[in-house]
This record gives structure tokens, sequence and C-alpha cells, in this order.
């Protein structure tokens, strides 16, 4: 009877071992089945970016409201790399003709267990012997990028230009709001009536500012827009040309725009006043930058605009955020505040402290973008652009990559 018992007891367990075996079978198939994506990690990086780069802008405006040099950086080329392992032991089975009893049970842990395992079947893990394998996981990433300091001749020389009526009606078309962008890019307004010049600031802090907030709302009734000086021809780009340090690039060679009336971007209810010069017309200016209307007293007011440079727009930008409560320009236009859920009438709001902050940065103190600063965020954004056009792949380190096919 002990034998068949010990015969049926050993069935049992070769049938449970061979239902382990084939467990453990089905888990390597499927570990080898599964097949790694990486779009996870692409979404990650293009979020990492993204935040880089406004941290990156963010921080240069913060260094202009403390009149400390600015620095900018370029991301060239972003690698990543991801391994990942894992090791399954299973427990531990032992049969054969010797069980173990008393303390013995636990003797494969120690010195004998060599001899113990003699004339026994060990299936699975064993972590006190050589050979066994136990249960384990690693997981190995990197990632490899390359900055590079922006601080060529070309790139500062595409800073410090004034931004042109071109690049106005660019980001006009693209839905930017007329006002928003009038502030931006307008570091004054020179006023000449009844033979006297007067000039108003675009400053919150300007005694004048009243005025000049007056004529940005004038501007967005009569629909102040940009377009090309009429009778210009289109540029046709040039086959090459030779930059300072030797480079061929190619190039466009820029084309005269000015400022004018859109009739159609006119306010509902607005008449003319002796609008000059009307966006579509032939007429000629003498200043692309200077356009003239009859007040309200009939007397002819003419207004030359001068616009900012990029560099200037992070300095005004910083004067806004060191001014505090004072910097908090008001938005007038519907165009520009919008409407519920996107509705924000502030042009630029930056916050000391924390809170809940689409983006922060802590630059001796934590400075905070609210997450419903939506102007900010299209300011950042638009930002972004000028760099990127003043920017050329020169100024980018990339590692090249070439592969030969036969």
């Amino acid at each position: 009877m002990e034998s068949r018992g010990s015969a049926f007891g050993g069935l049992q367990m070769t049938r449970l071992l061979l239902r382990v075996a084939v467990a453990a079978a089905c888990g390597l198939v499927s570990g080898c089945a599964y097949n790694d994506h990486f779009d996870n990690r692409v979404a990650r990086y293009d979020v990492a970016s993204e935040k880089a780069r406004d941290e990156m802008i963010l921080t240069n405006i913060i260094r202009a409201s403390r009149a400390e040099p600015l620095a900018f950086l370029q991301v060239g080329q972003i690698i990543g790399s991801n391994t990942s392992s894992a090791t399954m032991g299973l427990p531990s089975l032992v049969l054969g003709p010797t069980p173990p009893s008393g303390p013995g049970t636990a003797v494969a842990a120690g010195a004998g267990a060599a001899h113990f395992l003699d004339k026994q079947f060990v299936f699975g893990a064993n972590p006190g012997a050589t050979g066994f394998t136990a249960n384990s996981i690693s997981t190995i990433g990197s990632t490899t990028f390359n900055i590079t300091p922006s601080e060529t001749k070309d790139f500062y020389r595409g800073l410090l230009l004034t931004v042109e009526p071109q690049t106005l009606a660019f980001f006009s078309e693209q839905g930017v709001a007329r006002e928003l962008l009038f502030y931006l890019f307008t570091e004054k307004i020179v006023e000449e009536k009844g033979g006297a010049a007067t000039e108003y600031l675009n400053d919150p802090l300007d005694p004048k500012f009243e005025i000049f907030k007056t004529y940005v709302e004038l501007a967005m009734q009569y629909g102040l827009s940009a377009e090309p000086e009429p009778g210009a021809k289109p540029p046709k780009p040039a086959k090459c040309c030779k930059t300072d340090n030797g480079d061929f690039s190619d190039a466009i060679p820029a084309q005269d725009w000015r400022l004018c009336y859109d009739r159609y971007a006119w306010a509902p209810g607005t008449r003319p006043s002796d609008n000059h010069p009307m966006c579509g017309s032939r007429e000629k200016t003498r200043d692309p930058r200077t356009v003239t209307f009859r007040d309200r007293k009939g007397e002819t007011v003419k207004l030359r605009v001068f616009p900012r440079s990029t560099f200037s727009i992070f300095q005004y930008l910083g004067r806004l955020v060191a001014y505090g409560d004072a910097g908090q320009i008001k938005l007038q236009t519907e165009e520009a505040i919008g409407r519920a859920p996107l509705r924000d009438e502030t042009l630029f709001a930056v916050n000391s402290g924390g809170g809940d902050c689409f983006l922060s940065v802590d630059y001796g103190r934590t400075y905070c973008v609210p997450d419903d600063a939506l102007n900010t965020k299209r300011i950042l954004g638009l930002l972004a652009q000028l760099l990127a056009l003043n920017t050329s792949v020169r100024d980018v380190s990339i590692t090249p990559q070439v592969q030969l096919l036969p």
C-alpha cells in the first residue's frame, strides 16, 4: 500500500509539475510576444521640450524685469533610449527518493544543500544554489540632448531689428487679436496735430498712457492693419546669397509693407473720417508707418507708429512684471478679450508665488503664469515663433546621421 501511495503521490506531483511548467511557458511566450511601444515616450519628450522652451522664454522675461542680461538656448536634438528586462524564477519543487525531515527542510539554504540534492530533482528557483535564478525586474532609461547658446551675430541681428508690418499681418492672419499685437509690437505713437507733435509711450506708468489707450481703441475701431505697398512687385527668391561668415543660404528679399485701414475690419456703426491710406487703395504714402484721420473737431491727425524689436518686447514684458498690479493692462475689444471658456481681459499676467500655474519658474522666488491667463499663453507662443524666425539652422546643434545604401 505504501508503494501505491508513493506512486500515486508521485503521479500527483508530476501533474502539478507539468501544470507549473505549462504556466511558466505561457508566461515566457507572452513575454516574448510583448512589443515595446514608444508613443508614450514621444509624447513625454514633446511635453518636456515645450515646457523647457516656455520656461526659457519666461526666465528671460523675468531677467528683463530685473535689468539682467538675457540668455537664449536652443535644443538641437533629443535622443531617448529605454531598456527593460524581467527574470522569473518559479518556487522550488523538490522531487526524489529522499524526503526532507526535521531541520533538513531548510538545509537547501545552508552549507549542506549540495549533498541534500544529490539524488533529488529541483524545479524552479533555488537562490541558495548556483545556477538557479530568483525573480528580478530591471529598467534602464537614458536621454541625450544637445543645447546650443544662441550667441551668433545673425541671431542677435534678427533679435534687435524692429518687427515689420509684414510680421504683424502674419500674426493677425493666424487669429491673434489685433489689440494684443498693437500693445506688444508698438513702442510709442507720435501725434502730429495743429503743427505740434506729441509723444505717447506704451507704458502703464507713463502719465499719458490713457491717451495712448484711446488711440489703441481708435486703431481697433478703424481696423488698423498692414498690406504690401501698392504697385510693389512680389520679391523673387534669390538663388543664393553669401552671409558674413562665408556660408550660403537661400533668402527672399524683404517686400515693403505699410500700415492701412481695413474697411472690412471696422467696428459696426463706424463712419468714415477721412482715413488714409485705405487698404487696397493705390494711394502712395511717404512713410509706411504713418496713418491719418480727422478727429471729432474735424482737425487732421497724423499718427506715426514706432514698432518694437523682439528684444524690446522682452524688455517691455519684463517691465510689466516689475510693475506688478500697476502693469496689468486691461484689453478693450471683444476680439482680444474673447468669450467663455476662452475669456481673458488681461494682456500679460505673471504672479509671484504658487497657485494653479500653467508655467512656473524659480528665479530668486517663484514666478507663476496662472492657468487662466490665456493671453499670456498666446504671447509665450508668439515669442517662440519670433525666436524661431531669428534662428538659423547653423545656430542649432544637430548631429547629422548619414546612411549609405548599396
